[in-house]
């Protein structure tokens, strides 16, 4: 695919594709339905969700109610991590409010499913292929995100990722990273 793929129409469909991302150890893969309970449990996961902005228990029903909206997005990409040794997912990853007119997108949602898979590399390659994806093949000239000022492992990773610190507000951080720092990471389907 073209940088110059990406319009309304397009990224639409590739919700409907069999779009996945690999690299040297993680494919990044769509979220699929059958998805959906093991991520509600990583999300709910009182150490996971104390990082999101709307830290909440989110209920099934939230949830599905979420689903349903989400796959009606067109700007909105949730990618299943998994582990390419064992196939299994690990964690999840998501560009979304991605603006074609600014050609800017938000990067969050990041999660690592259990403590048995943190700090083991997955979480920055999976960033690494997401922001290759979205500089190299989508397009977009920057991409941003916000995390908390506390949430030092984050900012670290973040860091080493190219993001740069663009903003504080009270307890958040604002980050960006700007095409012309990746280099193409991408290398076959899963």
């Amino acid at each position: 695919m073209s940088a110059n793929f990406l319009n309304r129409g397009n990224l639409a469909k590739l919700k409907d594709s069999p779009l996945a991302l690999t690299g040297e150890r993680v494919c990044l893969r769509l979220l699929r339905a059958e998805d959906l309970a093991m991520t509600l449990a990583w999300r709910n996961s009182s150490d996971i969700r104390r990082w999101f902005i709307h830290s909440e228990i989110i209920t099934w029903e939230q949830h599905l109610a979420w689903w349903q909206e989400y796959q009606d997005r067109y700007n909105d990409f949730v990618f299943i991590i998994e582990d390419k040794q064992t196939n299994k997912p690990v964690g999840q990853v998501s560009l979304y409010n991605i603006d074609l007119k600014k050609k800017q997108a938000e990067y969050g949602r990041l999660i690592i499913g259990s403590h048995e898979n943190r700090s083991r590399g997955f979480a920055r390659e999976a960033t690494e292929l997401l922001l290759s994806w979205a500089f190299d093949y989508a397009g977009l000239k920057q991409i941003y995100l916000k995390v908390f000022n506390n949430n030092i492992p984050a900012i670290s990773l973040y860091k080493r990722c190219g993001f740069k610190v663009c903003k504080e507000q009270g307890e958040l951080l604002f980050m960006c990273l700007a095409k012309g720092t990746r280099k193409p990471l991408i290398k076959e389907q899963c």
